[in-house]
């Protein structure tokens, strides 16, 4: 096997290895009822801050750390009160009872203000993936929230496809094994 072929193999195994990676440990944020700290953003109401398609990092963050201000305020992501819908805006304004929210490209506040403290789930660090790298995008299309139901639908067929292929290699190991068996025994 040429070194180009090895290299390539031991970076589709990293790739392979990282994304399995990310996969488990967002499992176990989702048990853990927490919200993983990537998120892709799936509107355009923070544009040109934030377009749908960027995966955005969050951190944790105390509400009596979060600064509100109609230009500066921080970017926070919290679930919509009453729902479990996720939302990113910005905190324009403290109240009494929580945050008054906008998101930078919406004409008005939220209908919904204020977000009580104990919906918010995190700020934005600041850091992205921007969505022309087409990864925030490929997440929407498989969780059926872009063109569904086409999506869930490419998901099964590849998830099928795996399985086939993975069966097919172990009854040919197996028929292989059988061969050398035969061989070593004449």
């Amino acid at each position: 096997m040429s070194k180009i072929k090895k290299a390539l193999n031991f970076l589709v195994f990293i790739t392979l290895f990282i994304l399995l990676g990310l996969l488990v440990i967002a499992a176990l944020y989702n048990l853990s009822g927490e919200v993983f700290p990537l998120l892709v953003v799936k509107s355009g109401s923070m544009e040109p801050v934030l377009s749908r398609g960027d995966i955005i990092l969050i951190e944790k963050v105390s509400p009596d750390e979060i600064r509100a201000d109609i230009v500066n305020g921080d970017i926070i992501v919290f679930y919509k009160p009453g729902t479990n819908i996720l939302i990113v805006h910005r905190a324009i304004r403290k109240v009494d009872g929580g945050f008054i929210t906008k998101g930078d490209a919406n004409t008005g506040s939220d209908y919904f203000s204020p977000v009580p403290p104990e919906n918010i789930v995190g700020r934005w660090t600041g850091m992205k993936i921007p969505s022309w790298s087409g990864l925030g995008y490929l997440s929407l299309f498989l969780r059926g929230e872009l063109y569904p139901p086409y999506g869930k639908i490419v998901l099964i067929v590849l998830l099928v496809i795996n399985v086939v292929f993975i069966v097919k290699d172990i009854l040919s190991r197996g028929k292989k094994n059988a061969q050398e068996e035969k061989k070593v025994e004449s």
